[in-house]
């Protein structure tokens, strides 16, 4: 397309070279380009390769002359046949990034939009990969994105990343408030406030071509951002009362 594009812009080197897709015969053993049309049966052709369902692209064969007036030269070969969807440029990271990427699924331990200072929260995400399909100059590919890293933000300054999506907060045992197990994420939040609680996930992510069978690695990484409704957060204080709460449920601390 390019050398076309120079021609028809009266580039004078474009004049002096030609390139066309043709098979490529084997007559005695020598390989030239089936210029008149199909190669004659006695030579035969190079067999093309299995490109699925996509034609595959002819031999690309070239040939010059000195100035506009002289005879062409004999064709020689430049690239073999190959697949369209083998020259395809590279889906890149640019393209990735525009992908409709579904936020990561969440959760909060406890599920309670009310919390106390010191005890804490915890949190885990869902490792889930996704595909979606999409197209490259025309072809039809698979993006597949596949979570790598966790970056929780508690809206009060403090923040983790890490590759651990993280675990529940263990529901047996005696737990220490405001500590958490190896694999709990968690935070105790020191002061009282609202607090917005948001994840930003990064994606790493691979392509397939339709009719082919190889992921390719995408050069770059996604992002995404899930956000919490606030959590508020309360304290706790402890008071010396005559009645339970269940006697006076208006009683101090109740």
């Amino acid at each position: 397309m390019a050398h076309a594009a120079a021609k028809a812009a009266g580039d004078p080197a474009a004049v002096l070279t030609e390139y066309k897709r043709m098979e490529q015969c084997e007559g005695a053993g020598l390989p030239y380009p089936a210029e008149n049309g199909p190669c004659p049966p006695a030579d035969g052709a190079v067999p093309l390769p299995d490109c699925g369902e996509y034609p595959p692209l002819l031999h690309l064969w070239r040939h010059t002359r000195t100035t506009p007036n002289d005879p062409w030269g004999p064709w020689t070969k430049v690239a073999d046949a190959s697949c369209p969807q083998d020259v395809l440029p590279a889906f890149t990271a640019e393209d990735f990034r525009r992908l409709p990427l579904a936020p990561t699924t969440t959760q909060l331990h406890p599920n309670d939009p009310n919390l106390l200072t010191g005890l804490g929260i915890v949190v885990t995400a869902t490792p889930t990969t996704q595909e979606l399909p999409t197209t490259l100059l025309g072809f039809p590919i698979t993006v597949r994105a596949t979570p790598t890293e966790y970056t929780w933000d508690y809206g009060d300054g403090a923040t983790i990343t890490t590759a651990h999506p993280g675990e529940p907060f263990p529901t047996t045992g005696r737990v220490r408030a405001g500590t958490f197990p190896p694999g709990v994420i968690g935070h105790p939040y020191p002061r009282l406030g609202a607090y917005t609680i948001t994840l930003t996930t990064t994606w790493s992510g691979e392509y397939l071509i339709a009719g082919t069978t190889t992921w390719r690695p995408i050069n770059g990484t996604a992002t995404t951002t899930t956000t919490h409704p606030p959590v508020t957060i309360h304290e706790s204080r402890s008071h010396l009362v005559a009645d339970t709460c269940h006697d006076d449920p208006t009683a101090p601390g109740c």
